[in-house]
């Protein structure tokens, strides 16, 4: 199935050029105009002074990354150019494809805006991005479908598993006093 979803998403590469490029751009760039945007999110963050959410969203990705190391240890597959014969619209290197670097980046992102910013309308939109990312890339040739969602899910892991983690992080402010503040 994962072959045939491959062939049949491929199969309309080289058929407009319009699309084609719309393609191109997604697979290659979006997830820069995704970092851009959260680098203007952590900006923010750190002008209002909300280092926490800056530490959770940091945690989320550096876990994401540790799971996306982990799951390509697991999956030897090559890239689909490397196995059949496609449309292969972006050039890159052969290798493992499993799971998708761009798409489980994106993904934590996003879920790392919906479990720990109150900006949930970005964080669907930033996944809505990795889903469009993710198409793009087996659309151009260099991923499987299964490497998509393979993505999309150990950036749900990375986030789960960094919300599971700051549970054991206390919450409550601390309050400093100083010795005239306390009254006899």
């Amino acid at each position: 199935m994962n072959n045939s979803i491959l062939l049949l998403i491929n199969g309309w590469a080289a058929k407009s050029q319009l699309l084609d490029t719309i393609m191109i751009f997604c697979a290659k760039y979006l997830v820069y105009i995704v970092f851009v945007v959260v680098a203007m999110f952590v900006v923010y963050w750190l002008y209002k002074r909300q280092w926490r959410t800056v530490a959770y969203v940091f945690l989320s990705l550096v876990v994401t990354f540790i799971f996306l190391k982990l799951a390509g240890l697991l999956n030897l597959d090559h890239r689909p150019f490397m196995d059949h014969h496609l449309t292969q619209l972006v050039a890159h290197a052969s290798g493992k494809s499993f799971p998708s670097d761009h798409t489980t980046v994106t993904a934590g992102i996003a879920f790392a805006f919906l479990f720990f910013t109150r900006f949930k309308k970005t964080g669907v939109l930033i996944l809505l991005a990795a889903c469009v990312i993710g198409f793009a890339r087996v659309f151009v040739g260099i991923h499987y479908p299964l490497d998509i969602l393979g993505g999309l899910v150990v950036g749900l892991i990375g986030a789960v598993i960094a919300y599971g983690i700051t549970k054991f992080i206390p919450s409550k402010k601390v309050q400093f006093t100083t010795p005239s503040d306390q009254t006899e």
